[in-house]
């Protein structure tokens, strides 16, 4: 079971990425996609780059998820959609990455949830 923290962080996540998304340079099937879907599939996105996933994987895996809930979209349209992903989403990949390794070594969820609020809110160049 999820917590309202966790559920906080992940939203971070992927609200800071629907932030960078031009649906409309996707064609007019995109701007017809539930925000709760496009939720679902830009944190897919997400979680897969920061889990090590190649782009082909994604790409597979996208299509097959689309394709399970009825969205019929050639794979060589998600491979355009996701070709930029890991650049345009390096922050928030980043942010995911971060968030599973925290979890993992023990930190507590408000950490983490103020570790990535600083990181998408805030970001430095060092």
């Amino acid at each position: 079971m999820h917590t309202k923290t966790e559920y906080l962080i992940w939203d971070k996540i992927v609200h800071s990425a629907r932030n960078r998304i031009d649906l409309a340079t996707y064609g007019e099937k995109a701007g017809k996609i539930s925000p709760e879907i496009l939720d679902k599939l830009v944190l897919h996105i997400i979680v897969a780059f920061a889990s090590g996933e190649d782009h082909c994987s994604i790409s597979t895996n996208l299509h097959n998820e689309l394709h399970h809930i009825g969205i019929a979209v050639n794979e060589d349209v998600i491979d355009k959609i996701i070709a930029d992903k890991h650049v345009l989403f390096s922050s928030e990949i980043y942010a995911a990455y971060l968030t599973f390794s925290m979890l993992e070594d023990g930190h507590t969820e408000q950490e983490v949830l103020g570790y990535v609020s600083d990181l998408l809110d805030n970001p430095k160049v060092y």
